[in-house]
């Protein structure tokens, strides 16, 4: 079927286009709202600018189609295959894209508020300055995906794949990422004020001049994580791992570290005003030059070959020299 059929069938009232092929069709900027495309194939179809509200495109195929500024709000893609699809400024705000194929898609600037991406496939997507607030991102795979300066705010993403995805400059406050895996991730100088990261893996993230203000860290793993500069007021790391985690100059006033292992860690000139470092591990760690409560050390489970801020070791003499490099 053409574009030029399509469209007259449609002024004629005509809404249930299912299973039809329509590749390369040339649709820029109609309005084809309400219409029903469920598993039709659109590959490399281009509906730029057109009015797709409260379509349904359960199952379609939109493969390498161009979708740049199309409203698709409320729209239904669940288990569709958008891969390598321009999304660029899109509308696709409450649109259901549960299970939906988005690899490799350019989605700048799209709105994507309180849209379902439940179990989505992401990887190497684009959301440079994209709006996921409020989306529901849980399991859903955005491995290698760039979230530049995105706006994920209370977005739910438990239990997502973020392996080394680009979130540099993102906003995730209050954000769900509980079980998530952000292993390599840059999360430079994104905020994740009194966002939820219980039990998220951060092993070799790079989290540089973050905002953690009173996020929930427990049982968090930031192995080898680069945390420099971190703002974590307030923040809960109870049992979190943070072995050989960079934290210089990182301001940890108010935090909970108990049970945190913080071996081989550096926090040169961290900031640890009213820590709690109860059952702590700080076996080996470089506190050279921090900022610390008289009694702040009080209570930490092991002390051993720590550098203490003035740079003298603690019980060197009576401890064997730790090995670090398993």
């Amino acid at each position: 079927m053409n574009a030029k059929e399509l469209l007259q069938r449609y002024a004629e009232g005509e809404r249930d286009f299912n299973t039809t092929d329509l590749s390369g069709v040339q649709l820029r900027e109609v309005d084809l709202r309400g219409v029903s495309l469920k598993k039709a194939v659109l590959f490399e179809a281009d509906l730029t600018g057109a009015n797709l509200v409260d379509v349904n495109l359960n199952g379609v195929i939109l493969r390498q189609a161009n979708l740049a500024e199309v409203c698709l709000a409320g729209a239904k893609l669940a288990g569709a295959d958008l891969a390598e699809t321009n999304l660029t400024q899109a509308d696709l705000s409450g649109a259901n894209l549960w299970r939906t194929m988005l690899r490799k898609a350019t989605l700048c600037k799209a709105n994507l508020d309180r849209a379902n991406l439940h179990s989505a496939n992401l990887t190497a997507a684009t959301l440079t300055e994209a709006s996921l607030s409020k989306a529901t991102l849980t399991h859903a795979n955005l491995s290698d995906a760039t979230l530049t300066n995105a706006n994920l705010k209370w977005v739910d993403a438990a239990e997502a794949i973020f392996v080394r995805s680009q979130l540099r400059g993102a906003n995730l406050e209050q954000a769900d990422l509980s079980k998530a895996v952000l292993m390599e991730a840059d999360l430079g100088r994104v905020n994740l004020e009194a966002a939820n990261l219980s039990w998220a893996n951060l092993g070799r993230a790079i989290v540089d001049g973050v905002n953690l203000t009173g996020a929930n860290l427990t049982h968090a793993n930031l192995i080898d994580a680069r945390l420099t500069m971190a703002g974590m007021r307030g923040a809960k790391l109870d049992w979190a791992e943070l072995t050989k985690a960079n934290l210089t100059e990182a301001d940890l006033s108010w935090a909970s570290l108990q049970g945190t292992n913080l071996s081989a860690a550096t926090l040169c000139k961290a900031v640890l005003i009213d820590v709690d470092l109860r059952a702590a591990i700080l076996r080996g760690a470089d506190l050279s030059q921090a900022k610390l409560d008289p009694g702040c050390l009080e209570g930490a489970a092991n002390l051993s070959w720590v550098i203490l801020p003035s740079g003298a070791l603690q019980n060197a003499s009576a401890m064997p020299k730790p090995n670090f490099t398993d």
